[in-house]
């Protein structure tokens, strides 16, 4: 069945605003007359995690991977579930899937890099974040670099964490979030006056940030 275009649009419309609820109300008509429809079952499963119907999130991607095996984008999407939920071991064994289907799939390997980051298993996480940025160009390199630099005060390397950092601000000046990082590998180096540096300039974009206001409270003390 070719599913109806103005209801289509509607619903992409739906889910463009957030509007989750309004969206699975426009898809659950159409996908009861039409249980194989791929793009339905996709906007099912996405809609559905936002709203946290997981199990039935789960159930819709499933399908799309039984329907469209050497299609990336179920794996994707079911990975990206298990994850959210904490099941991290699940969502490796679908990313690793998705990924075997389509080796530059820069979403699967950013989405890997989030899955090994949460799992405390840095070195695995550098590796796919990396291959991120290999496959996904300049639009979401920022965002990667960011995480990477995450990765490297997780490992205990606020020298490496600093230099991502700076090159962060190299490829966008306007990546203030940045200088959360700074500030705590600064920190971390016991570097209190750039440490409140990166701070204030942080704060000033996310001012009520408890955690970093805190740690300035602390730095400030330092400084006394």
């Amino acid at each position: 069945m070719v599913l109806d275009e103005k209801v289509s649009e509607k619903i992409a419309k739906a889910i463009s605003d957030g509007n989750f609820k309004q969206a699975l109300k426009l898809i659950t008509p159409p996908l009861k007359e039409d249980p194989t429809n791929v793009s339905l079952l996709l906007d099912h499963g996405f809609v559905s995690t936002n709203l946290n119907k997981f199990a039935e999130a789960e159930e819709s991607y499933t399908k799309v991977t039984e329907l469209l095996p050497d299609s990336a984008s179920g794996y994707a999407g079911l990975g990206f579930t298990y994850r959210i939920q904490g099941k991290n071991g699940d969502a490796v064994k679908v990313f690793l899937k998705g990924i075997e289907i389509s080796p530059d799939n820069a979403m699967i390997h950013y989405e890997l890099g989030e899955t090994f980051f949460d799992m405390d298993q840095y070195e695995n996480a550098l590796k796919a974040y990396y291959k991120a940025i290999q496959f996904g160009g300049a639009e979401n390199e920022a965002e990667t670099l960011h995480r990477i630099a995450q990765v490297h005060l997780g490992m205990e390397e606020p020298d490496k964490a600093l230099e991502i950092a700076q090159n962060v601000l190299k490829k966008d000046p306007g990546y203030l979030s940045i200088y959360n990082i700074m500030g705590v590998a600064a920190y971390m180096k016991e570097s209190w006056k750039d440490a409140m540096k990166y701070f204030e300039k942080y704060l000033k974009a996310v001012p009520d940030d408890e955690a970093a206001l805190s740690i300035m409270e602390e730095i400030k003390e330092n400084l006394k």
